[in-house]
């Protein structure tokens, strides 16, 4: 399963990952949150991880990920470092999330559905 992360996110998001993982991060910051959506489909990602959920509330990218089949997740954390343990530790649990939804969000000790209209597939 493959990733698209945010540039904020450590480089060795991708070092740390399991075998069956890949993240990919966008080491350009001079793009908008809809072409790294569209980015992630073109790359044939499973989904688009941010840090925080500013992108989330945007009602036309949450349209453009689910036009193109790729799922939203949020890591709320205090910076980057964090979020990117909270992404490894909760590894397992996204993936099995991503089989419903296509809106998430990434905490400390779970993955829940982002309650922001997003749709299960």
């Amino acid at each position: 399963m493959r990733f698209l992360c945010d540039a904020v996110f450590p480089q060795t998001l991708s070092s740390e990952a399991p075998a069956e993982v890949e993240f990919v991060r966008w080491d350009r910051s001079d793009v908008s949150d809809a072409e790294l959506v569209r980015a992630s489909g073109e790359r044939g990602c499973r989904g688009v991880i941010f840090w925080g959920q500013d992108s989330l509330q945007q009602v036309d990218l949450r349209e453009i990920a689910q036009e193109i089949g790729v799922a939203l997740v949020a890591v709320e954390a205090d910076d980057p470092i964090d979020a990117k343990q909270r992404i490894l530790k909760n590894l397992s649990r996204l993936r099995r999330k991503l089989d419903e939804y296509d809106c998430l969000i990434v905490l400390a000790n779970e993955v829940r559905l982002a309650d922001i209209g997003c749709l299960k597939q």
